[in-house]
């Protein structure tokens, strides 16, 4: 079958909100803050894969190991024929897990906001794996969503990895649990990697790493604002600030000022104390209680939950009530 044949791609439009409008807009807040979804330009995204093989940066090879230990038990998951549904899909290894072990996979669906990514990503698959139907889907998750009619043979199991859950504020993750389980059928299943909370000390190294990788990852997103936004804002009146927020069940980052500093960004002038802060990223941690009362909230059932030994992670595998 000839690649365009197995491929399709669905573009719902999603909205694309002006990287410049929303950090003079966050940067003018009482508490400044850049959403996170910025920090991935080209040299974003090879930090982020660098810090993924650090020592302290346990998730994703924790959840590789959860994914590579029951991969016999999700392929079981699959009906013949079966589809696998990604939120936030990347192409990454933890996804060639399931394709490489479930045979009966015979469409993957990835979904995210850039139909370009999705495509180049698409492209490299449809060549690993030649019997494989793909269906990109562009659309923003982090919203209201509604997966259109696929015509599909076999059930779907839908995945949402990387702890990426953990990245919503909690409304948010309610709105998509609530989407997702209105996308599902019955036959169908949701899983979900959940990074659980557990010491602060091993929390707060996963991201503070001793090689400085995570805060160059995060000072970065000050040379895309410099490069791409018209500013003199100048990375080396910053340093990389991340904490554990007890009260709050979060990792937090933050850009912290080290002096006093006025900069501009397309001729917005901006004012910044000593020690004043811009908010770059939260990361949620649950316990197996938080998350099992989140997932009742939103009708839906926990049918497995896999752990790694040290009860750093889990992979929770839930279906409509």
């Amino acid at each position: 079958m000839a690649s365009k044949e197995r491929y399709r791609n669905v573009d719902l439009k999603p909205e694309l909100k002006s990287f410049r409008d929303e950090v003079i807009a966050g940067l003018s807040e009482k508490q400044k803050r850049i959403s996170p979804k910025f920090f991935y330009d080209e040299e974003g995204s090879k930090l982020f894969n660098a810090i993924t093989r650090l020592e302290e940066y346990y998730p994703t090879r924790t959840e590789a190991s959860i994914l590579s230990a029951h991969k016999e038990e999700i392929c079981n998951l699959f009906s013949d024929h079966g589809a696998l549904f990604e939120y936030g899909s990347g192409g990454s290894f933890k996804t060639e897990i399931l394709l490489d072990s479930c045979k009966r996979i015979d469409t993957y669906v990835p979904i995210d906001i850039s139909s370009f990514y999705l495509e180049q990503s698409s492209k490299k698959l449809l060549v690993k794996y030649p019997s494989l139907k793909i269906i990109s889907i562009a659309l923003d998750y982090s919203g209201d969503f509604t997966i259109p009619m696929l015509d599909l043979s076999g059930n779907i199991v839908a995945i949402f990895l990387g702890s990426s859950l953990g990245n919503f504020e909690p409304e948010v993750s309610k709105t998509f649990m609530w989407n997702a389980m209105e996308n599902l059928d019955e036959k169908d299943r949701l899983l979900v990697g959940v990074d659980l909370v557990k010491d602060k000390d091993v929390l707060e190294r996963a991201y503070n790493d001793k090689s400085g990788v995570t805060a160059a990852f995060n000072l970065n997103l000050l040379k895309r604002i410099r490069r791409e936004l018209r500013s003199d804002i100048n990375p080396e009146d910053f340093e990389h600030y991340a904490f554990y927020n007890d009260e709050m069940n979060r990792i937090e980052m933050h850009l912290r000022a080290k002096k006093d500093i006025h900069f501009s960004v397309d001729q917005v002038k901006i004012t910044m104390k000593k020690g004043e802060t811009i908010h770059t990223e939260n990361s949620y941690k649950y316990s197996v209680d938080q998350f099992t009362e989140l997932a009742r909230q939103n009708h839906l059932e926990i049918k497995h939950m896999w752990c790694d030994a040290k009860n750093y992670f889990a992979i929770f595998v839930l279906k409509k009530i």
